[in-house]
């Protein structure tokens, strides 16, 4: 398992290192985003979408929070935005039967949840530094990861 670490220093910084992963990632990859509430895993999903999807106006998207999962994109290309935060662990049984095996899914507050088997998955962790300061760090496919270190 491959590690990649960086500082982000501002939201905009965020939102930035999520497109850049969002460019390198194949159909089926599966992003796992852990941290504490505010500490911008949702910025973070943004630009992956931005990066995957190519959206130039990646406000739209939310937190699911309450809806569960947001899907961005159309049939040929698709990531799901999932947010398991008020998920109780005996409602997950069907949490992916709606997901195909070519969508990109990124995953808010993963903890207690079994993973598809998808062929590439990322763990990334955000830990508040301070107000505006991020560490991230990610890990996982040793592929996807040299992919980002070219960049």
């Amino acid at each position: 398992m491959g590690r990649y670490r960086r500082v982000s220093n501002s939201s905009q910084e965020t939102i930035t290192l999520g497109a850049e992963l969002g460019k390198i990632l194949s159909p089926g990859s599966v992003l796992l985003v852990f941290g504490d509430y505010g500490s911008g895993k949702t910025e973070f999903i943004r630009g992956v979408t931005l990066g995957y999807l190519g959206y130039t106006s990646a406000q739209e998207v939310a937190s699911p929070s309450f809806s569960l999962l947001h899907v961005y994109g159309d049939e040929s290309r698709r990531l799901c935005h999932y947010d398991f935060y008020r998920l109780e662990n005996n409602n997950l049984e069907y949490v992916f039967h709606d997901t195909e095996e070519e969508d990109v899914l990124c995953i808010e507050w993963p903890n207690e949840i079994q993973i598809p088997k998808f062929r590439e998955w990322l763990a990334v962790y955000i830990t508040i530094c301070t107000e505006f300061q991020r560490d991230i760090s990610i890990e996982g496919s040793p592929m996807l990861l040299s992919k980002m270190l070219r960049k």
